[in-house]
């Protein structure tokens, strides 16, 4: 049945930002079960279309010989969150180049947290920024990040 040019019950652009944010909840529930991500304490915080959030708890085994977090456990935790953000559209996403700069030490936290954003596009690549902060909210490192997009599912 139709009324006003509409069909009764759902809309076509309701129906396709609801297979839209199913593609978004396949890839989050993917993506949450990265078994490197899982190895190091990462939790995903939000996953949503070009962006995503986590946390890691930070353990003995993150820190060097020098006690501080080691700055594999900080790039680690950005980078599986550019992974999340890059993938969150429900398609294949690599990452080809990604750059870190370290700020300063985390200190005396019991986590660190990453928000990662897309903020460019150019044909198949897209350009993400990176942030990992301590629970004073202190940056500690930024990344900037490109990443090859597929057509392939997720």
């Amino acid at each position: 049945m139709v009324f006003d040019g509409l069909t009764m019950g759902k809309t076509q652009r309701q129906k396709e930002g609801e297979m839209e944010e199913g593609k978004i909840v396949r890839s989050a529930a993917i993506i949450e079960n990265d078994p490197y991500a899982k190895h190091l304490g990462i939790e995903f915080t939000l996953i949503e279309e070009g962006h995503a959030k986590s946390r890691m708890e930070l353990k003995p085994e993150h820190k060097n010989f020098m006690g501080m977090i080691h700055g594999g456990a900080i790039f680690s935790l950005a980078d599986a969150t550019f992974g999340a953000a890059a993938n969150s559209y429900g398609k294949r996403a690599m990452a080809i180049h990604v750059s870190i700069d370290y700020l300063q030490a985390p200190g005396d936290t019991p986590y660190l947290e990453a928000d990662v954003r897309e903020t460019a596009r150019a044909g198949r690549v897209r350009h993400y920024f990176m942030e990992v902060r301590n629970i004073l909210g202190e940056a500690v490192a930024v990344c900037h990040g490109w990443a090859y997009h597929t057509d392939r599912d997720v």
